[in-house]
């Protein structure tokens, strides 16, 4: 009992002794750390990407409402500038890249792009922003290769719908080298951006070479690609030979593939 006494009467000694002090105070935050908070700044990569994801959506919804009626398209000429450092128009092939049943990626190959992801301003912004994408997917997209094209869609002011039926080619007989030719018909039909103000339009038509160059044995699949790379490339020069026969102060890109493998 005389034990426990002393041990209670010197707690409250102690609690004597401390009565009148003020409350200890919580250490303040490293200056490190106050300095870290106010000089954070957002990644300009990933403030242009947001960006170029927010006119993608637009260039998506816009899309919709394109019209194929020949007869109401107007004549209109507005100044167009296609290449990507300096550019005020785009193309839209919203179907570029993709095969209509993605499982057909397994039997088809790749599938048809008119442009290759560095020069499809509309494809690369929604694989840097999307929404369903994961961060470590979108930040390959968010880097200085990619940096012009994404400036490019968020400067663009018009965008060229190419609305077409595309039959992709394919190999018949790999030990013959004979294949079936692609196909590609339909149209390009400009409208500006923000207004939604249809400009004009114009046909394309294109297929493959009737000869195409194979080369075999670099990897598994190079003559699909061959093919492939024949018919892209003719699709693209068909694209700029009547976009510029409609608008002919258009000013286009110079743009050449090696072959159809992006990086």
């Amino acid at each position: 009992m005389t034990r426990f006494r002393k041990s209670l009467v010197g707690a409250l000694i102690v609690a004597a002794g401390c009565k009148g002090e003020e409350p200890q105070k919580r250490a303040p935050p490293s200056v490190a750390a106050a300095a870290a908070v106010e000089t954070k700044k957002s990644d300009p990569l990933e403030d242009l990407a947001s960006a170029a994801f927010s006119k993608w959506a637009a260039l998506y919804y816009l899309r919709k409402e394109v019209s194929l009626d020949r007869a109401a398209w107007p004549g209109e000429e507005p100044e167009l500038d296609f290449r990507k450092e300096t550019g005020n128009a785009i193309v839209v092939h919203h179907e570029s890249g993709r095969h209509e049943n993605p499982l057909e990626v397994l039997t088809k190959g790749a599938a048809f792009k008119l442009f290759h992801l560095e020069d499809d301003p509309y494809r690369l912004a929604q694989a840097a922003g999307s929404f369903t994408s994961k961060p470590e997917e979108k930040a390959k997209y968010r880097v200085d290769k990619y940096k012009p094209a994404l400036e490019h869609i968020v400067r663009a002011k018009y965008a060229v719908y190419v609305v077409a039926k595309v039959q992709q080619p394919q190999l018949d007989s790999p030990s013959t080298r004979s294949f079936s030719p692609g196909k590609l018909e339909g149209a390009g039909v400009l409208y500006e951006i923000e207004s939604k103000k249809l400009l004009g339009g114009f046909s394309i038509e294109a297929r493959n070479s009737d000869k195409v160059d194979v080369r075999s044995g670099a990897y598994t699949g190079q003559e699909h690609d061959s093919v492939l790379h024949d018919f892209e490339n003719n699709a693209r020069e068909a694209l700029w030979k009547a976009l510029q026969a409609r608008f002919p102060s258009a000013r286009l890109p110079t743009i050449v593939y090696l072959d159809s493998k992006e990086d």
